[in-house]
């Protein structure tokens, strides 16, 4: 199976909410949401290597995104249509696709962690 990218999330959530939210709109949110996982908890644990790791914010949509399957479809769905429903000052949509979305980013996290120990600055001491 081939990676996500960006224009794939993007064709899947205009199939199942439509909306006028332009391709460039969703690809700053996933772009932003990437950014942020990737400074918070890429970073910040093993397999990081800061010479050869970096993030570059999504330009068109081509690229592939951050967290893949199985954990990010459901993911990016839910967060850009959340974001969608925001937009559209629907508040109690927006409420009820954040709380999938951050069911889906936690199980995604706890999946990492368990996976990918933290860089630890010192020793812990009693």
């Amino acid at each position: 199976m081939a990676n996500m990218t960006v224009n794939q999330i993007i064709t899947s959530v205009d199939l199942k909410e439509p909306n006028n939210y332009t391709a460039a709109e969703k690809i700053h949110w996933l772009s932003n949401l990437d950014g942020k996982i990737f400074e918070e908890v890429i970073k910040t644990h093993e397999g990081y290597d800061p010479d050869t790791d970096a993030f570059t914010p999504y330009f068109d949509g081509t690229e592939e995104l951050l967290i893949q399957v199985p954990y990010g479809e459901d993911l990016y769905i839910h967060y850009l249509i959340a974001m969608i429903a925001q937009g559209n000052g629907e508040i109690t949509r927006y409420n009820q696709q954040i709380a999938l979305y951050n069911a889906c980013y936690s199980q995604w996290w706890n999946r990492f962690n368990a996976t990918h120990l933290p860089f630890c600055g010192t020793r812990f001491r009693f």
